[in-house]
């Protein structure tokens, strides 16, 4: 009896912060709609800061969404998908435990993340990006931008990068001389030659380079 009455208070006070947390407000109600189908931990149609922190992956695939300003919310996330959504801007920051970020097929027009210092992976496949700064994201080493627009690209900042695709880009010189971590590079499709690569002391493979 008395080992009940101890679990039953023990459940109790777990359950304090889920019952008296703050719900929260979203801006992208189709992303609201899509958190509280799998989140909604006491069942009442919402989704609070209590259950919010709790969140450490987020799939969200066609999912209708148009903004992500409510990923704020989601401060311990460390995977987030948003593929095939309508973003055209993408603005994240102080996202401190993000390892994986993935918005491919998104029409993201502009792309800015700030303070990510645990991303390793990122996706952007299949946008109309046309510039990008990395400057505060030094952990990132699966950097995945094929299908955009963008002719120069920043990678000094990216000491760890191993794996890197551009292809189908309009890159006409490509800096990898401080990346010496680097393993595999995709230009195909970029009027890029061999020589318009300035390379480190490591050997790299190379795809997709214009022959001269």
């Amino acid at each position: 009896m008395m080992k009940n009455k101890i679990i039953t208070a023990v459940a109790l006070i777990l359950a304090i912060p889920l019952l008296h947390a703050q719900n929260l407000t979203f801006k992208d109600k189709n992303l609201e709609k899509a958190v509280i189908e799998n989140f909604d931990l006491n069942k009442d149609g919402a989704i609070n800061q209590f259950e919010a922190e709790r969140i450490e992956n987020l799939f969200l695939v066609k999912k209708g969404i148009t903004s992500v300003d409510d990923l704020s919310y989601f401060k311990y996330a460390k995977m987030i998908v948003l593929d095939d959504n309508m973003i055209p801007i993408v603005s994240l920051k102080n996202m401190d435990h993000v390892q994986l970020f993935s918005c491919t097929g998104c029409k993201i027009s502009t792309f800015k993340i700030e303070n990510a210092k645990s991303l390793a992976s990122l996706y952007l496949d299949n946008n109309e990006i046309e510039n990008i700064s990395l400057k505060t994201t030094p952990r990132i080493d699966q950097l995945t931008v094929s299908l955009n627009k963008i002719k120069t690209i920043d990678l000094s900042p990216l000491k760890n990068l191993k794996n890197l695709n551009l292809e189908h880009n309009q890159i006409q010189k490509l800096d990898i001389s401080t990346n010496l971590n680097l393993q595999t590079l995709n230009v195909k499709q970029n009027p890029l030659k061999e020589t318009d690569i300035k390379k480190g002391a490591k050997d790299v493979t190379i795809f997709g380079f214009q022959q001269q």
